[in-house]
């Protein structure tokens, strides 16, 4: 499926600048370069959910302890003991947004804490 996209003729002058150069397409460089915006603009979504799941933790703990929730623009939208099927029904309803499926622990950051063997000198 093909859609069109309008933009300005200096920003096309230069995608086929660049493209030439590249020994491609103005589209493939265009479409590159909204696949990236699209991976960041997601990360930072979750990242907006992940400290909206951090404030809300002592009220999920008490609500959803040792459940999965499913957080999107900072309200719980759905929660299951069971993670697949908690993100099955998130992806069937949800199928384009970035939500984050987080399990409700006691403490809000696990602490794990490695031992490694030290080798002294000889």
């Amino acid at each position: 499926m093909s859609a069109g996209l309008a933009v300005s003729a200096g920003t096309m002058t230069k995608l086929r600048t660049i493209a030439r150069e590249e020994g491609t397409t103005p589209q493939d460089l265009a479409e590159k370069a909204i696949r990236r915006f699209l991976r960041q603009e997601a990360r930072r979504r979750i990242r907006q959910e992940e400290d909206a799941f951090r404030a809300m933790h002592d009220e999920l703990r008490d609500l959803y302890a040792d459940q999965y929730v499913a957080v999107l623009r900072g309200h719980v939208i759905d929660h299951d003991l069971d993670q697949l099927a908690l993100l099955g029904r998130v992806e069937e309803r949800h199928p384009e947004a970035p939500v984050l499926i987080r399990q409700v622990t006691p403490e809000f950051e696990e602490v794990y804490t490695f031992r490694s063997p030290r080798v002294d000198e000889l």
